[in-house]
C-alpha cells in the first residue's frame, strides 16, 4: 500500500497538543464532541509540585501543572481506556516503517515530540523559532508524494508534511518529555467509555490525589510548604539560583511554559496568559457542572476562576521584582495561602458534588 488516509472527529484546541490526538481518537469513537481541555484538566492541569535540589542550576523548581505527557498519560489510560507504548530514539525510517503499519490497521499514531521551527502551517515558528515539544497525530501517507498527513491541535483541516521535513522536526534531543524519533502508539478498549464516567472517576481520584498527597510537596500540602518558605529562597541560594527559580515559577504559570512578553523585553501583547490555565479549568468543571447537573462542580469552577486571577497577580508581581519595579516579595506567602485555600475547597467541593465510591 502507498497511499491511506484515515478519517476522524478532528477537535480543535490550542495548546492542547499532547492529548489532542488521544482525544480526537475517544470522541470519534464515541462518536460524540468532547469538552475543550477534558483529558489534560483530567490530568496535568490543577497538580502542584513544590521540589528542592542540593545542586544544580535549578535548586527549588514549582510547577501549578504537570506536563509531563508520559505521566499525565499514566495518571488516567486506565480510567479513560487506552493503552499506549512508546517508541523513541531509534531511526526515523524505523519509526515510520512502524507507523505505517499501525494506519494501515486503522490506527493512528502520536508523533511527538517535534519542532515547530520545522511546521509551515504555523508562520510564526516557521524556521524563526525552535520550539522541540510538540505533538501532531499521524492519520496517513503517501508514499508516491512523499508525505505524512496529520491533524495538530491548533489547525482544523489535516496538513501534508513531507517526509524528510518531518525528519528533521523529529531529530530533536533528548528530554525529559521524549527522545528522539518519538511515536506513541495508541489503543483503546473495546467498550467506550462515556464522558459522564470519566468525569466522574477521574475528577475523584485527582480531588484526592490533590487534597491527601502521599508526600508533602505536592498539592494542596504543597502550597502551604512554598507559602512558609519562599521568602527564604533569596538567603539559601545564590543571586543566580534566586533569579532562576522565580523565571521558573513565571514560566510554569503560562497556558504554555513561556516566559511574559515584558520579561522578555518584547512590547507585544501576552498571547498567553499566566494563570496556570485556571481559566480552562474553570470552564471544563461549570459546563461539566451544568450538563450533569453536579452542583457543587460549578462551584468548584467559580473557585477555580479566582485562584487563577491570584495566580496572575502573583506572576505580575515576580516580574516586576525580576525587572527591579519593585523590591520586595513580601505579598508572596499570603497570595499563595489564598490559592491553596481556594483551590482546597474547589476539590472538596468536586468530591461533594458526586457520589461516588472507587
Amino acid at each position: 500500500m502507498t497511499k491511506k488516509v484515515i478519517e476522524l472527529r478532528h477537535k480543535v484546541c490550542d495548546y492542547t497538543c499532547m492529548w489532542n490526538g488521544i482525544e480526537d481518537l475517544y470522541q470519534t469513537r464515541l462518536n460524540e464532541d468532547i469538552p475543550d481541555y477534558f483529558f489534560f484538566c483530567l490530568s496535568g492541569i490543577g497538580k502542584f509540585v513544590y521540589l528542592k535540589f542540593s545542586n544544580g542550576n535549578m535548586r527549588r523548581m514549582t510547577v501549578f501543572n504537570d506536563g509531563r505527557t508520559k505521566k499525565m498519560y499514566s495518571s488516567i489510560n486506565d480510567i479513560v481506556g487506552f493503552k499506549y507504548k512508546y517508541i523513541e530514539g531509534r531511526k526515523f525510517d524505523y519509526i515510520m516503517k512502524r507507523a505505517k503499519e499501525q494506519i494501515n490497521d486503522e490506527r493512528p499514531v502520536v508523533l511527538g515530540c517535534l519542532d515547530m521551527y520545522y511546521l509551515s502551517y504555523y508562520p510564526k515558528f516557521y524556521y524563526k523559532e525552535h520550539i522541540p515539544i510538540h505533538y501532531i497525530l499521524m492519520v496517513g501517507y503517501d508514499d508516491e508524494e512523499q508525505c505524512a498527513y496529520v491533524y495538530d491541535c491548533g489547525i482544523e483541516d489535516v496538513q501534508k508534511i513531507k517526509y524528510d521535513t518531518l525528519e528533521k522536526a523529529l531529530d530533536i534531543e533528548k528530554t525529559s518529555l521524549s527522545d528522539k524519533n518519538s511515536i506513541c502508539l495508541i489503543e483503546f478498549d473495546e467498550e467506550i467509555r462515556s464522558i459522564r464516567e470519566i468525569a466522574i472517576k477521574g475528577f475523584y481520584e485527582k480531588a484526592n490525589q490533590v487534597l491527601n498527597p502521599k508526600v508533602g510537596f505536592v498539592g494542596i500540602s504543597g502550597m502551604r510548604k512554598l507559602s512558609k518558605e519562599i521568602l527564604s529562597w533569596e538567603d539559601e541560594l545564590t543571586a543566580e539560583e534566586y533569579e532562576t527559580a522565580l523565571r521558573n515559577i513565571v514560566m510554569f504559570t503560562g497556558t504554555i511554559p513561556v516566559l511574559p512578553n515584558r520579561l522578555l523585553m518584547i512590547e507585544e501583547k501576552d498571547e498567553i496568559e499566566h494563570q496556570a490555565a485556571r481559566k480552562e479549568y474553570a470552564s471544563l468543571l461549570i459546563k461539566l457542572g451544568e450538563k450533569y447537573g453536579f452542583q457543587k462542580w460549578k462551584s468548584a469552577g467559580e473557585l477555580f476562576s479566582k485562584s487563577g486571577i491570584i495566580i496572575q497577580e502573583m506572576t505580575d508581581l515576580i516580574v516586576g521584582y525580576l525587572l527591579k519595579e519593585s523590591k520586595d516579595l513580601n505579598r508572596l506567602p499570603n497570595m499563595i495561602n489564598q490559592i491553596a485555600d481556594l483551590e482546597e475547597k474547589a476539590y472538596q467541593n468536586i468530591l461533594k458534588g458526586i457520589n461516588y465510591e472507587a
